[in-house]
């Protein structure tokens, strides 16, 4: 018996030992970043020649995580743990300062709305790790990065009020039309005399990137990351593919560990200038085999029609990225690519010239409905100039402030969907059976027998749904501009028509 309470105090001893080194132990949100700084002073070009990594094990789980140089002789490594409890890591490197550096750190549940990243989850849909539902309702503000910090404050203040919760962003300035010929805040790479080395990557730079994406995580907003675009007179589309290579490792080691960070290849890859000269496959496996997260990953194409489509096929992509707004084609594009379709530039609300930025504010509200409703996600933009800078800034370009009437009405439009069994719903095609025949503006989208949702651009168009079943079922008109329900009343099952008499109409149907 003694030998007994000897051993059981011994037990207890090992028990209360493991729990006060836990305590001891740094702690990380699950999903989190936990990051490792370390100090060495190397000869030559740390960003070129110095490699580190470490692995993180836990139980049956290892995970190899890049590093990266930041500048003053310190190098970093950000990991995000998927899972709870200890962490052990053990550092590899080609400098013997840097090599085998070990620790550990305690990975505890997450806490407020930290729901985890963005996950594929029924072949179409979206939601949050911890099984959180997540509807998309996107923005785009290519260059927010690049203008000065005054702006770059006031874009955040803008998407802690509107409902947006992804952004579509890129790493490097933008040359264009509209206010967009400006010099960037800070170049990426170092500049002399108007040439790039892009051996030496500007750490300031990068770092402000850094700490936009963890802004933009702490507001709950996806950031959907550009990697590269044709519209660029500094050359960054034009480094080679050695240093293509490099510069997309060295943004994996620096941001795939934050949560909310999604990779997009290019905006527009099919323009001529870039088309060719970057190795997409390259870049999209070397992404898939190399993120450690496995974030999500597009590419998006040019001209609004499938012909400038890439194959989103690909096993290296998880979701379609299209600029159309050709939502009648969304059921053949689901079926054909069995991926999320994310209708990323479906033209912008404002008042340049070209036809792809001049929306009215009710034509991009029925955009979002005419693709939410054909089982896809909408992305908004706005170009009309605001009031962020005394020089030409545009929201869908420089960020800034939304002066367009469309935000609040795609809140409105988002409720109604983050009220909706979305994931278990499907579109409904609204044709007779005639494939060819999908450019009605009428949108139907179900659970069969228990939710639809209906819209129709067109007032001269009319809803028929087959509603089965023996129950009764609850109708909502809604207004989906003036943001207000028209009409409530009772109705059977059986086949249901309604003719509408509103411009930009939606219906609500639930079984009772």
């Amino acid at each position: 018996m003694k030998n007994v309470k000897n051993y059981l105090l011994i037990l207890l001893a090992f028990f209360f030992a493991s729990c006060a080194k836990q305590n001891q132990l740094p702690e990380t949100e699950q999903w989190d970043v936990f990051q490792l700084s370390l100090f060495a002073s190397v000869e030559g070009n740390p960003f070129m020649n110095t490699e580190i990594s470490a692995e993180f094990v836990n139980g049956d789980k290892r995970i190899l995580v890049p590093g990266f140089y930041d500048g003053n002789d310190t190098f970093r490594i950000r990991f995000s743990p998927p899972v709870q409890g200890v962490w052990k890591y053990k550092t590899q490197s080609n400098n013997n300062d840097l090599l085998g550096k070990t620790g550990e750190f305690l990975c505890v549940p997450p806490t407020g709305e930290n729901h985890g990243p963005v996950k594929v989850v029924n072949t179409w849909y979206l939601q949050y790790a911890d099984s959180t539902p997540f509807y998309s309702v996107g923005t785009t503000a290519y260059q927010w990065t690049s203008v000065k910090q005054s702006i770059q404050e006031q874009t955040l203040e803008t998407m802690a009020k509107v409902p947006f919760n992804k952004i579509r962003m890129c790493v490097f300035p933008k040359s264009y039309i509209y206010g967009n010929e400006t010099e960037p805040w800070r170049y990426p790479f170092e500049r002399i005399n108007s040439k790039n080395n892009f051996e030496n990557p500007d750490i300031e730079f990068f770092q402000n990137f850094d700490k936009r994406i963890k802004q933009l995580c702490d507001l709950g907003i996806q950031a959907d990351v550009i990697l590269f675009h044709p519209y660029d007179r500094w050359g960054y589309s034009k480094m080679g593919s050695e240093m293509n290579k490099r510069y997309v490792r060295y943004m994996v080691a620096r941001i795939s560990a934050y949560r909310n960070v999604w990779w997009s290849l290019a905006n527009e890859w099919d323009i001529p200038d870039i088309k060719e000269t970057i190795d997409w496959e390259g870049i999209g496996t070397l992404l898939q085999n190399e993120d450690p997260y496995q974030r999500m990953r597009g590419i998006h194409n040019w001209y609004g029609s499938e012909d400038h489509f890439y194959d989103h096929s690909r096993p290296w992509l998880t979701h379609v990225s299209a600029q159309t707004s050709q939502f009648y084609n969304a059921e053949k594009w689901r079926k054909r690519y069995k991926k999320p379709l994310m209708f990323d530039e479906m033209r912008y609300e404002g008042d340049v010239p070209s036809d792809w930025g001049n929306l009215s504010g009710e034509e991009m509200v029925s955009y979002f409905w005419m693709a939410g409703l054909s089982g896809g996600y909408g992305t908004h933009g706005e170009t009309y100039t605001n009031d962020s800078d005394t020089s030409e800034v545009r929201w869908w370009s420089k960020g800034g402030t939304c002066v367009g009437e469309s935000p609040e009405r795609i809140v409105f439009f988002q409720s109604i969907l983050e009220q909706a069994p979305v994931t278990a719903m499907k579109p409904e095609l609204n044709d007779k059976g005639d494939p060819e025949n999908l450019n009605n503006n009428v949108y139907i989208f179900s659970k069969h027998g228990a939710y639809y949702l209906a819209y129709v651009a067109d007032p001269s168009q009319s809803v028929e749904i087959n509603l089965p079943g023996d129950s009764s079922y609850k109708l909502e008109v809604i207004d989906t501009w003036n943001m207000k329900t028209l009409e409530e009343k009772t109705i059977d099952s059986g086949t249901f028509k309604y003719i509408t008499k509103h411009p930009y109409c939606a219906l609500k149907i639930t079984v009772n």
